[in-house]
């Protein structure tokens, strides 16, 4: 009997699903603009756009090319290797506590921060899950 049932629902799934799909493309058909004003703004959109990422990609040629950019690069990448390593420390010394789960509670600079984890090594801080890798 809720076999039958089942199997119903997944037919009326089924055609509603193909009637909404039949409709989604009279509806695409209907909404197509087939206008040559139209067409010909879009192609000076187009056109546009390639100018603008064209003087983008010039403009940030010559700003890499400068002292002070790549002085940027270097702080940006130190930055990258400390918090990665704190990040590994963080990890290995979250592999030393039992595993069960625990919360605390720090104050910092911004305000409280609220630490979590779980017995799955999972690190959440102030509710977002912090990815070890």
């Amino acid at each position: 009997m809720i076999h039958d049932n089942i199997q119903l629902a997944i037919q009326d799934v089924r055609q509603l699903e193909q009637k909404l799909k039949d409709a989604k493309k009279e509806l695409r058909q209907e909404e197509k603009i087939d206008d040559e004003k139209y067409a010909e703004l879009k192609a000076g959109l187009k056109n546009l756009k390639a100018q603008v990422i064209a003087c983008e990609e010039e403009q940030l040629a010559d700003i890499r090319k400068g002292d002070f950019y790549n002085e940027l690069m270097d702080m940006k990448r130190k930055a990258e290797e400390e918090f990665a390593h704190a990040r590994e420390k963080l990890f290995k010394l979250l592999a030393q506590v039992p595993l069960k789960a625990f919360e605390m509670d720090l104050k910092g600079e911004e305000g409280f921060t609220k630490i979590q984890a779980v017995p799955e090594m999972r690190l959440f801080v102030n509710g977002k899950e912090v990815k070890k890798g």
